[in-house]
């Protein structure tokens, strides 16, 4: 089965034209109002540490010019031999800064989603189902509210078990090879992508009652198509403002994305042909 980077590019997008749909905009209301309400908070909070976080930066790239005027000749050539070092290197400094900084709004997107996504997973869930009825025709099984809310609920516990145990493993890795400086920076940025696909593509498979395990094969299945999704989901996730709508756009396009990319014959809801 092929595999798309563009295909996951443009699942976000259908999302986001998906959520302007009129038959959709009542259930993405609660989530929006969820994120505005969190995003105030949580930005209120990243902001305040973000003095501490300049200083440091500043500090990597800081750069005092060498004064010979008073040293001897052979301290001179010590002072400008060390200077000369010092500029040789600084291109190290500059891709730590950057780490650093794409570090801190990648925690940034991350906090944020984690909260948002268990406080607004009922509604998410909701969304998602008549994501996949405006697509199929057809909703998933219906079942009472609040057995849904419940299930939705204990599903993302079950998430941000998965996130947090592997995400430990992967900074423990990222610990040991941070003296190589790009493989921390890759290997993170591939987990937040693989991540943010787990999240928003699990919502149609659980509106179905499938197992967590399933919607890991269901990504396997086309890797690059779900990381570039999902990694498309995190970027927009670090930027401020546009993380307040990018939750209802990622759960309509990992709908869709399940829909018309990744299930195959014999998966819940095939029986249901995509609508025109």
């Amino acid at each position: 089965m092929t595999s798309n980077p563009v295909h996951g590019i443009d699942a976000l997008v259908r999302g986001i034209h998906l959520i302007t749909r009129r038959e959709l905009r009542p259930f993405i209301l609660v989530p929006l109002l969820i994120n505005l309400v969190l995003f105030i908070i949580i930005t209120g909070i990243m902001i305040s540490q973000l003095g501490g976080l300049s200083d440091y930066i500043g500090s990597l790239l800081s750069h005092t010019p060498v004064n010979t005027e008073n040293m001897s000749w052979w301290e001179a050539i010590m002072a400008k031999g060390a200077a000369w070092t010092a500029s040789v290197f600084r291109w190290l400094a500059w891709i730590i800064a950057l780490i650093v900084l794409f570090l801190f709004f990648l925690a940034y997107g991350y906090l944020f989603s984690v909260i948002t996504n268990i406080i607004a997973a009922p509604f998410n869930g909701l969304l998602a189902e008549k994501v996949e009825e405006l697509l199929t025709g057809k909703a998933p099984p219906a079942e009472p509210i609040m057995q849904m809310v419940w299930r939705t609920l204990g599903r993302e516990l079950r998430k941000l078990g998965y996130f947090i145990f592997w995400g430990l493993i992967v900074f423990i890795i990222a610990t040991i090879t941070s003296w190589t400086i790009i493989i921390p920076a890759v290997l993170t940025a591939v987990w937040g992508a693989w991540c943010m696909a787990i999240q928003y593509v699990d919502y149609p498979l659980d509106n179905h009652q499938r197992p967590f395990d399933e919607l890991k094969t269901v990504l396997r299945r086309r890797k690059l198509t779900s990381l570039t999704f999902g990694g498309t989901v995190m970027l927009a996730k670090m930027v401020p403002i546009l993380n307040i709508f990018i939750m209802p756009a990622a759960v309509a396009g990992g709908t869709a994305l399940w829909i018309e990319r990744l299930r195959i014959e014999g998966d819940p809801g095939t029986q249901t042909p995509v609508l025109q």
